[in-house]
């Protein structure tokens, strides 16, 4: 066994049939096993994992704990029934969106054979599925650590739910870790940063979801200042316990980051989601000669509002501006000629338009502008995002929109779950169907036989004489 497959899962009923669908969609040139562990949820959780573990029994071993042990116990425990060379791991409301991100993991540590521990990129998804950041390490939404200094002083993060580490290793590292940490994960990244190198694949091979009341996204204050405590006490326990460490190295990562929270503090805005995750405008230009490409671009800071000067090269026939590279909407966007004071109307757009406002709900949103007969130098881009950071925004048809695609998302996870039954149920009429011809063939087979012919005979002459 090449690959085992470990997904804990406690109450992510509404998700872990995402989970289980990714890992099945594998393709691998080696054979993987799938782990999933239940720890005591109240939801539907357990059913649906038992489904799918009845409908694949030969892939997918399933465990239920009758109480409830947290995040740190479960995993350490189950990793003891991986029997596989490598564990991947991915939590139960995460899931994995590359068919090939086993396969490249396990090709990218066996051609570096100093490492034994690998991630990828990942996409930020909402509760609903809806991207809000697309390659997270990638547009620098979150920093790539890649030392244990690093990790020590930013608290940072690597993905777990992309990892792909050895075994041997990750048993070795689970014993070393404490089983009532905050946040298994932490512990874990700074043993594992101990004994090994880290393999980055800069695919985007999986999602994290953000949930909006998670434990390390709790709107609870005071829940928030105890796991911070907490994080904190194993900051400085892990000083301690490692004292040759680079601390000179960590100290400056910590000034650094402290000066960027000055500055931004010292500025009398507030930026809004997009601009913080470093999403941009992109401008693309194409002629008579020459089409889209990345050689003449222009870029700018997506706001939550702005109003840009387009300088146009000179021959531009067509002008393509690329909102961001994730899901967005808008109140407003507007190309407008100053020269005579009027709006250009868009000859395409992969997004939903009503009257000014956008509605994008896939990545990479577009709009398509004719600028022929345009005679100005520039162009002045007018733009307004609807506010979806402010609960208390009258955006209310995102609203709407947001809680149509969550119920719809609910009703495939119910449809998900009677497909999965169906299946199994389907198998299993194919089984006794099969067993039951079985059975009219030997029945046949007897009752055609010469041996059960000449009894019959004698049987019925026997009647005829009485």
């Amino acid at each position: 066994m090449k690959v085992s497959i470990i997904c804990t899962n406690y109450n992510k009923g509404t998700w872990i049939a995402d989970a289980i669908e990714s890992f099945l969609s594998q393709r691998t040139s080696f054979p993987y096993e799938i782990i999933i562990v239940d720890d005591a949820s109240t939801d539907e959780s357990p059913k649906i994992i038992a489904s799918y573990a009845d409908n694949y029994p030969e892939i997918i071993r399933a465990f239920y704990h009758t109480e409830n042990q947290g995040i740190a116990k479960t995993w350490v425990t189950i990793c003891q029934e991986a029997k596989g060379q490598y564990i991947a791991r991915c939590d139960g409301d995460d899931y994995w969106i590359d068919d090939c991100k086993l396969q490249k993991q396990v090709d990218l540590l066996e051609k570096t054979p100093d490492s034994k521990w690998s991630n990828t990129d990942f996409d930020f998804v909402d509760s609903s599925g809806k991207v809000t950041q697309a390659k997270a390490f990638a547009n620098q939404a979150i920093p790539l650590i890649t030392t244990y200094e690093d990790m020590l002083a930013l608290k940072g993060m690597t993905m777990a739910s992309t990892w792909l580490v050895e075994r041997e290793l990750m048993l070795e590292v689970n014993q070393m870790i404490d089983l009532d940490a905050v946040d298994d994960t932490f512990n874990l990244q700074l043993e594992l940063f101990r004994k090994t190198s880290l393999s980055f694949l800069p695919d985007a091979t999986t999602v994290y979801r953000m949930d909006a009341e998670s434990d390390s996204r709790t709107k609870n204050v005071e829940k928030l200042r105890r796991r911070f405590q907490r994080l904190l006490a194993t900051q400085i326990e892990y000083v301690k316990k490692y004292p040759d460490s680079d601390y000179k190295k960590a100290f400056l990562t910590l000034l650094n980051k402290h000066t960027d929270f000055e500055i931004l503090l010292s500025q009398d805005f507030k930026p809004s989601a997009a601009a913080a995750h470093g999403q941009k405008v992109t401008i693309y230009y194409a002629g008579a000669n020459h089409d889209f490409s990345e050689d003449q671009v222009s870029e700018f800071l997506l706001q939550e509002k702005d109003s840009l000067t387009i300088d146009l090269p000179k021959g531009t026939q067509h002008l393509r501006i690329d909102l961001s590279e994730i899901p967005s909407y808008y109140q407003t966007v507007k190309l407008v000629d100053p020269e005579f004071n009027t709006e250009l109307l868009p000859v395409f757009t992969n997004g939903l338009q009503i009257k000014n406002a956008f509605f994008f709900n896939d990545s990479d949103p577009q709009i398509i502008y004719n600028t022929e007969r345009v005679t100005s130098p520039s162009l002045i881009l007018q733009y307004t995002m609807f506010n979806l950071d402010d609960h208390q925004s009258e955006n209310y048809l995102i609203r709407l929109l947001s809680e149509d695609l969550y119920a719809s998302r609910s009703e495939l996870q119910k449809l998900r779950l009677s497909q999965t039954d169906y299946q199994r149920v389907t198998k299993e009429r194919d089984t006794y169907k099969k067993e039951l011809e079985e059975m009219v063939i030997r029945y046949n087979a007897v009752t055609h036989s010469r041996r059960w012919t000449i009894t019959s005979k004698l049987i019925n002459l026997l009647r005829r004489k009485k």
